[in-house]
């Protein structure tokens, strides 16, 4: 009797189905299927297939924003950028890509900002420079909150040689002004006490809505210390020092990913991606085992295999949204996301690396399906490994410029020193791949069978989780210019980058 309705309220019913019921009501009847096939259900299904989220109104219609989003989807997916231009690498030494923000350092106390822009999310270019009262060490950002997080360089001589500490400042500034956030503390400053052996420490910073957390990394024997703060109020929520430590993550806004080469109680080496649940009281523990929730357990490396590092990368964060003042026609949305976990071995005296590439859903259906009376689960590899994730060697891997993901893709330079080179995206959105679109001048390749890992782990390892490569070629260059070392990506953008003759390539979308 549902076809008996007025038209207006099938519509009215119609607009607060799900993507997947309107897929299921346009199998039904002719009636159904005209409904379900009108823009405003189309644009409910291409959001969901894209990973995006609808954006707040504005002047656009919903066939306008209809149109522009299948615009941009057939140009990612034929990599058909609309607009290429170079800009000049600065001097500084310290950059970073959040948000559509690239932003780089000229001097120790001058950032200089650029919002990036895009054709399809109408985005316009805009760019500001900013002279600061401090000396910036490192620094991230997120555009969305006008957030500014610098680490001040600290002073290289301890006023007190007896001290066994070092006070690090973390400021947190407006991006946009560069004065104290208001939501941040008063202060606007956050204190940490660093081990004195740490005097050359390296930092790793990431935001994921109001937590902040910094690891402090040293080449001198300092365990490596990871912090988590709440930054609109200073309290810690989680601190860690242990040698055990490699990388982290913010998983969601509630867990915390932990990566390990190094358990100095086991005897054959097997990398860990421990769990943390920040909403948990914490205990300041040397070792990570001790009160983590669970470890996602990583095949056992082969005798003669040796891990150096280990990194865990994932943009943008679990619960980052645009600002809606923004007013875009559409998001990523901040639900599914590809983490990699890339691990560099040596292995009978080569150096490779191997990236891990495995969906956040994954990771956190394991976690949702875990027993809540017992504590610190080993998730064992065969559980979620062989079918939740792809392990494959990394052809060519770019340890300075490591924006490289941006929700499901993975972008790279498949050959680095040969002309002309190829660029390629791996796209691991599963809903796009079982949609199995079929996109013109592009090459599209739906990767579903298993990749096997030989001799690096003690067994073979084998790994099958679906992705589809995309590739384009790059205009020949002259004989006179080098050749573009790594490539970076953004929600609107792909940026190339040569670091001999010092400048940028962005591509626009």
């Amino acid at each position: 009797m549902l076809t008996s309705l007025p038209v207006e309220l099938i519509f009215k019913i119609f607009s607060v189905l799900d993507w997947r019921t309107l897929l299921v009501c346009r199998e039904i009847c002719r009636l159904f299927r005209s409904i379900a096939e009108g823009d405003r259900a189309q644009y409910d299904i291409e959001l969901a297939v894209s990973g995006m989220m609808d954006g707040p109104p504005s002047p656009l219609t919903t066939s306008d924003r209809l149109a522009l989003l299948k615009g941009r989807n057939a140009a990612w997916e034929s990599l058909k950028w609309v607009e290429s231009k170079d800009i000049p690498m600065m001097q500084g030494h310290i950059w970073e890509l959040y948000g559509d923000v690239f932003a780089q350092s000229s001097t120790p106390d001058v950032l200089h900002f650029r919002q990036l822009p895009s054709t399809y999310r109408k985005i316009e270019e805009k760019s500001w420079n900013m002279a600061l009262d401090i000396h910036v060490r490192d620094f991230t950002m997120d555009p969305a909150q006008d957030l500014l997080v610098l680490i001040e360089q600290p002073p290289t001589v301890l006023l007190n040689p007896s001290a066994t500490t070092r006070s690090i400042r973390i400021h947190l500034r407006s991006l946009t002004t560069g004065d104290s956030h208001r939501l941040a503390p008063r202060p606007a400053i956050l204190v940490h006490d660093l081990d004195v052996r740490n005097a050359r420490a390296t930092y790793t910073l990431q935001v994921c809505g109001n937590l902040l957390g910094v690891l402090f990394m040293s080449p001198e024997d300092a365990d490596p210390e990871l912090t988590i703060w709440n930054w609109t109020t200073g309290k810690v929520i989680l601190t860690r020092s242990s040698s055990e430590i490699a990388t982290f993550a913010f998983l969601s806004s509630r867990f915390l990913l932990v990566g390990s080469i190094f358990d100095p109680e086991a005897l054959n080496i097997q990398a860990r991606l421990y769990v943390f649940d920040l909403t948990q009281p914490s205990n300041e523990t040397s070792g990570l085992a001790a009160d983590c929730f669970c470890a996602f357990m990583w095949p056992e490396f082969n005798f003669w295999t040796s891990p150096v590092t280990f990194s865990i990368r994932s943009d943008p964060s679990p619960v980052w949204q645009p600002n809606p003042e923004a007013r875009l026609p559409f998001s990523t949305a901040p639900g599914d996301r590809l983490i990699i976990v890339t691990a560099c071995l040596v292995y009978n005296g080569h150096v490779a690396y191997y990236d891990m590439f495995v969906s956040a859903g994954t990771l956190l259906s394991h976690i949702a399906a875990l027993p809540t009376e017992v504590s610190s689960h080993e998730i064992d590899w065969d559980e979620w490994g062989p079918t939740g994730t792809r392990l494959m060697r990394s052809l060519s891997h770019s340890s300075p410029w490591v924006c490289y993901v941006f929700g499901t893709k993975f972008v790279s330079l498949v050959a680095t020193q040969t002309s002309p080179q190829t660029l390629e995206i791996r796209d691991f959105n599963q809903l796009a791949l079982k949609r199995d679109a079929k996109v013109q001048d592009g090459i599209i390749d739906h990767v579903r069978d298993t990749t096997v890992i030989r001799r690096v782990f003690a067994n073979e390892v084998h790994t099958s989780l679906p992705y589809r490569v995309i590739q384009r070629t790059l205009p020949p260059r002259s004989s006179t210019e080098p050749f573009f070392a790594a490539v970076m990506c953004s929600e609107d953008n792909l940026i190339l980058v040569d670091s001999s003759q010092r400048h940028l390539r962005i591509l626009t979308f």
